[in-house]
């Protein structure tokens, strides 16, 4: 019998992130593609061997995408400062946000990750110093209402 070693795992360098369907930026990192239960343990009265642990809420961590400050970012920026004007009156826009990996030639999508009902949380732009010879990043946190894996 031929020995079979399965697929290669997928570079993580290898991604893409749309929003609404469309590519608007071309990000350097992305991080928050997980969830987790909240855990309870319950006690039962004249049970003392161990504890029963039930699932509880699903908690979804926020998706933070990190890129180079470049001049494609106006339609991401449109859309947080839509999230601050609109702040106290309790209208904002929300976006699906895709990510998707590719295999190693960028070719073929390995896996997509779906974020539903996705929103502006927090903008921020790394320090601009004259004494360092680094790219300029901004970071974007989204919050959303859950996601989706396809692959």
């Amino acid at each position: 019998m031929a020995y079979s070693r399965g697929p290669d795992p997928s570079p993580s360098f290898r991604f893409h992130v749309e929003i609404q369907g469309i590519e608007v930026a071309r990000f350097s990192e992305c991080s928050g593609l997980d969830f987790e239960t909240e855990i309870f343990d319950y006690k039962e009265g004249g049970l003392n061997s161990h504890l029963h642990r039930f699932p509880g809420r699903w908690k979804f961590n926020n998706l933070t995408l990190k890129k180079g400050i470049a001049s494609d970012g106006k339609t991401l920026w449109d859309w947080v400062e839509d999230m601050v004007k609109k702040a106290n009156t309790g209208e904002f826009t929300t976006h699906t946000v895709t990510i998707t990996l590719y295999d190693l030639k960028g070719e073929n999508a390995l896996r997509t990750w779906t974020y539903q009902d996705a929103y502006p949380m927090k903008w921020s732009a790394s320090s601009l110093t004259a004494e360092q010879n680094v790219i300029a990043i901004e970071t974007l946190v989204l919050a959303h209402q859950g996601m989706s894996f396809a692959q």
